[in-house]
This record gives structure tokens, C-alpha cells and sequence, in this order.
């Protein structure tokens, strides 16, 4: 009996100290702020880069207001006013931008070939002409059409094209249509300017022709 009991204890024994040799050689769980890393994914990251500075954007300036572009009609103008009236807006052009021109209010249609270089070559063409037919020519003498050869001057456009294509059938070409005042018509003018202040000057000096009238138009 004694012998069984004495096996017992040394089985018991030799199973505590197995037991106790296991419990030494299993890992220890790390604590939380020590744990592992996970080296194939591990990288070193240098300092973060500085943030560029970014631009100040300035506030959009408004865009320049343009000025507005106005057209008056100056009419009623007697024929001694007209001369006074003119020398005033010569003066305003020479303080303001503004510009002007005489407009007739009756007008011709005058049919001419356009101006040669001299007077010589004006007088080749005129005999060339004649020599084609046409008839009422002549060389213009003087004048911002010097040297053109003046073919007849009509009441309206269609007695101007009827001349255009009577000339062109006889083998003239390269002729025009001018506007040009009626003898004894009366004028009126077209003022232009962008200036407010024009504008304003125009209706002082106005005040000195009473049976005058100022009118806006559309500009052309």
C-alpha cells in the first residue's frame, strides 16, 4: 500500500513541476502601450511640410463705367444764324471731344467718275468718254472733287441708277452716287460726343435762337 501511495505522490509531483515549467515558457501578453508593431507596414515620416500661404485675393474693382455716346439734331436755324451758330460749336470742339457736320436738308444725287490724279489725265478721260457716247460730262475744276468728271446730277436715287446703268451699257464702269446739297437749301447740324458736359453746353447756347430746336437721334 505504501508503495502505491508513494508512486502516487511522485506522479503528482513530477505533473506540477511539468505544469509549472509550461507556465514559464508561454509568451506574456504585452500591455496596451507596449504593443507590437507591425514592422511591414512600419514607414518613418518625416516633419510635416509647411502649408504654402495662400494669396490674399484683392476685392474685384468695378468695372470703369463707359461713357455713353450721344447724337443731337440742330435745327431751325435761320441762315444768319447758322454762320453764328457754327463758329460756337468750333469752340466747343476745341474744349470738348465732340465733332459735328452740316447736313443739307434738300438734296441731288450727282453721278460722276471718281478724281484723277491731274488735270491731264481728267481731260484723257472726258475724251475717252465722249468718244464712247456720253453725252453732259465735264472735268470739275475745283473743289474736294477736282478732277472728277461730273455726269449729271438727278433729283432722287432711281433717276441716278437709270444714268449708272445707261453709262455702264456703253461700257463705263467705276462711277458713283454722291449726295449733294439742292441750291438754296437750308442746313442743319449732327453733333456727336460722348461728354455729359457737351451736352449741357449745347442747351446754353441754344438759348440764343429761340425758334431753334435740339433733338437726340440715334447716331449712325
Amino acid at each position: 500500500m505504501m508503495k502505491w501511495i508513494t508512486w502516487i505522490l511522485l506522479a503528482a509531483n513530477v505533473a506540477l513541476a511539468a505544469y509549472f515549467a509550461s507556465v514559464t515558457l508561454w509568451p506574456k501578453p504585452l500591455p496596451a502601450d507596449q504593443a507590437a508593431l507591425n514592422v511591414d507596414q512600419l514607414f518613418l515620416r518625416g516633419p510635416a511640410a509647411p502649408e504654402a500661404p495662400v494669396a490674399a485675393v484683392p476685392p474685384a474693382r468695378p468695372a470703369p463705367k463707359v461713357a455713353e455716346t450721344f447724337c443731337i439734331e440742330w435745327r431751325g436755324l435761320a441762315t444768319d444764324e447758322f454762320g453764328r451758330a457754327r463758329e460756337q460749336l468750333k469752340v466747343l470742339t476745341s474744349d470738348r471731344v465732340m465733332s459735328f457736320v452740316e447736313t443739307p436738308l434738300e438734296t441731288r444725287r450727282w453721278v460722276i467718275f471718281p478724281p484723277l490724279p491731274s488735270a491731264q489725265s481728267a481731260a484723257a478721260k472726258l475724251a475717252e468718254l465722249e468718244a464712247a457716247g456720253v453725252a453732259d460730262a465735264f472735268v470739275v475744276k475745283d473743289g474736294e472733287w477736282r478732277n472728277a468728271i461730273s455726269l449729271g446730277l438727278y433729283a432722287n436715287d432711281t433717276a441716278a441708277q437709270r444714268r449708272v446703268h445707261e453709262l455702264e451699257a456703253r461700257g463705263v464702269f467705276g462711277t458713283r452716287v454722291e449726295a449733294v446739297p439742292r441750291q438754296g437749301t437750308a442746313f442743319y447740324f449732327t453733333i456727336r460726343s460722348d461728354d455729359p458736359d457737351a451736352l449741357k453746353a449745347l442747351g446754353e447756347i441754344r438759348q440764343a435762337y429761340p425758334n431753334s430746336q435740339q433733338t437726340r437721334v440715334a447716331c449712325p
